[in-house]
């Protein structure tokens, strides 16, 4: 029987260095536009702000203090701002038909998602 490798926390080191990596290359603009709006804006910034909105709906049905549920319903406007930015930006470098359209739908998804 072999023993367990032990990594040393490599790999925690390592999805780290891939998540900044991601971060950084979203906010250089090189990430191609079609990806930054359909899995950055569309499906994670909607999902991240259901679920929060959900917890603060929880957050006021269990009488928790208000201020906390409120909170972390504005809690995703930060990531929301920033996929706004990034959009935009990505929209600039790569030019094209998509550039107006593209941040015209980046403008209409943050006004809606500070409602939900």
């Amino acid at each position: 029987m072999k023993a367990p490798i032990v990594d040393g926390g490599s790999s925690r080191r390592g999805l780290w260095r891939g998540i900044r990596g991601y971060y950084r290359a979203l906010l250089s603009g090189t990430e191609p536009l079609h990806l930054v709006i359909i899995s950055d804006m569309l499906i994670g910034g909607t999902l991240i702000n259901v679920v929060t909105m959900a917890l603060s709906f929880g957050l006021f049905g269990i009488e928790a203090p208000a201020w906390l549920a409120t909170a972390v319903f504005f809690s995703p406007i930060p990531y929301n701002l920033l996929v706004v930015f990034v959009v935009w930006k990505t929209s600039a470098m790569s030019g094209g038909v998509w550039t107006w359209p593209a941040r015209g739908l980046s403008l209409a998804w943050f006004g809606a998602m500070f409602f939900i």
